[in-house]
């Protein structure tokens, strides 16, 4: 199967890319000159130089007889709000125009948004795929205009959206940060460590994906692909703790301060044009109570079964850090 990828040099991407060519796929993938390719080189994957909001020329060669789109590509910050909606949401319509173009007879299309889609819960209750959504912030808001911009496109191709929580496993440079800090023997979480979350590890996601791209049911639906059990951030911070053979204390932070020094980090980012991760946005997003998630739809309709519960996931996690020295 010919299978085309956007997005392919990064941290899902490249995973993605991997398992399509253990299985004996033909991979061909959308990548900038200027992306680092260290995931990707010296693979058997065909490169088309390209942009999602470029001319097309990258994005034609690679839709050519693909019978597969997997468009992972997307921004996750950004200085300007703009940028969220010009590569999240035109960046989308644009690969979906070339492929009413190029390739209108495709078996099937996965787009991958995000939990942020959806937007945090109200009490106690799971987010499941048929909620009215509350996005939060651009990229979360970005993410949901990416959806309903899909969702227009169902009645002329088969599209499927793929909605995962925060990602982890090797590679990950965002959770990467989380795991030196419990090494550390601290974890700051928001508030009192009590707000609920879903981790999903990352060869679970891109099992979800191929699901999602190969099973009849799934043309025209929205999945979230995780865990099948919901997380309370001190229970997170346990799990990576154990993974690390580390004791932790756990520091509940107030919101107050979590939102100054957002806003400070914020402000210095402004003034040297850079992008932190830490943001108001992240803040808002950080110390919301509730970001659980259902998962059951995927189980029913895709039989998806997740292999790495967060215990699992995270020995495997810290064990490649350990391995690469980016834990020492």
């Amino acid at each position: 199967m010919r299978v085309f990828v956007t997005g392919a040099n990064g941290f899902l991407g490249s995973h993605l890319v991997d398992r399509l060519l253990a299985r004996g796929d033909e991979v061909h993938v959308l990548v900038r000159k200027t992306s680092n390719l260290q995931w990707l080189l010296g693979k058997d994957v065909q490169f088309h130089y390209g942009d999602v909001i470029g001319n097309g020329k990258g994005l034609r060669e690679g839709l050519k007889d693909a019978d597969v789109l997997l468009h992972v590509a997307g921004i996750l910050k950004a200085n300007r709000p703009s940028t969220y909606y010009e590569v999240n949401v035109r960046g989308t319509a644009n690969v979906l125009d070339h492929c009413l173009e190029v390739r209108p007879k495709i078996s099937r299309i996965v787009v991958v948004t995000s939990l942020a889609a959806h937007g945090p819960n109200a009490g106690k209750r799971l987010a499941a795929e048929d909620d009215e959504c509350h996005p939060m912030g651009d990229y979360g808001k970005s993410k949901r205009d990416q959806e309903l911009v899909v969702l227009k496109y169902r009645d002329r191709l088969p599209v499927t959206i793929v909605r995962p929580p925060a990602i982890y496993g090797p590679r990950d440079e965002q959770i990467l940060s989380f795991f030196r800090m419990v090494q550390w023997g601290v974890a700051f979480l928001p508030r009192d460590g009590r707000g609920v979350l879903n981790m999903a590890h990352v060869s679970d996601v891109v099992s979800g994906i191929l699901l999602a791209a190969e099973h009849p049911k799934a043309v025209g639906e929205i999945f979230f692909i995780g865990e099948d059990k919901n997380h309370t951030w001190r229970e997170a911070a346990a799990a990576i703790a154990a993974s690390l053979k580390k004791k932790v204390w756990n520091v509940g932070v107030p919101a107050a301060l979590i939102y100054g020094v957002s806003s400070a980090a914020e402000g210095l980012g402004r003034m040297l044009r850079r992008t932190f991760s830490l943001n108001l946005a992240y803040a808002r997003n950080f110390l919301q109570r509730n970001w659980a998630m259902d998962i059951s739809k995927a189980g029913r309709l895709l039989d998806y079964r997740p292999a790495f519960p967060l215990a699992v996931g995270a020995g495997e996690t810290a064990a490649w850090y350990f391995q690469e020295g980016w834990l020492k």
